[in-house]
């Protein structure tokens, strides 16, 4: 009953990065946090909003702290060139698309089409993780297999007995060498 009272929850543009002349949006979304909806208000103008953020387009709910900033809905305006005003000024905008939402590094750029128009998309920038994962140096004198069967190997008991054993020696046994138990057979 109590909620009759509470009100919507305030709406607000989702904002994951904000570059030199760029923002990265996400879309729009609520700002659910537990609260009346003038105080939530209130927090998203002031930029003091902690909680969850429901998405408008796909109901997933995301912490605040995975964004840059949320800003109420009347606060940033788009134009029909498809950018952004805010803060007395005005922003180009690349989307955010939803696989880059809950990422936690840097975004980039890339154009693409927006409503047949040249527009920007945000996607993760992964230039230090190619970084790292640079092939290093080969080793000097790498051990390369073949997928044809080995030859050379017997079993202890199969080669006594003539069939198959349980204990594989010979020289391509074990990496070339010959292998033995623990009782040097």
């Amino acid at each position: 009953m109590l909620s009759i009272f509470k009100g919507k929850p305030p709406e607000c543009w989702i904002i994951k990065q904000i570059d030199d002349d760029l923002l990265h949006l996400c879309g729009r979304g609520l700002a659910t946090a537990k609260g009346r909806a003038k105080a939530l208000l209130e927090k998203l103008h002031h930029g003091s909003y902690e909680g969850p953020i429901s998405f408008d387009t796909s109901g997933l709910v995301l912490n605040s702290r995975l964004f840059a900033a949320l800003v109420p809905l009347e606060a940033l305006s788009i134009d029909d060139q498809g950018q952004a005003h805010w803060q007395g000024r005005a922003w180009r905008v690349a989307w955010v698309p939803q696989r880059c939402w809950a990422y936690e590094g840097p975004l980039i750029t890339q154009s693409t089409a927006v409503d047949g128009r040249p527009g920007l998309i945000s996607v993760e920038d992964v230039t230090t993780i190619r970084a790292k994962a640079a092939p290093q140096a080969a080793p000097r004198n790498p051990q390369l297999y073949g997928l044809e069967a080995l030859e050379g190997i017997t079993t202890e008991r199969g080669a006594q007995q003539g069939q198959s054993g349980h204990r594989w020696s010979g020289p391509a046994a074990v990496g070339g060498r010959e292998r033995r138990d623990r009782h040097g057979h």
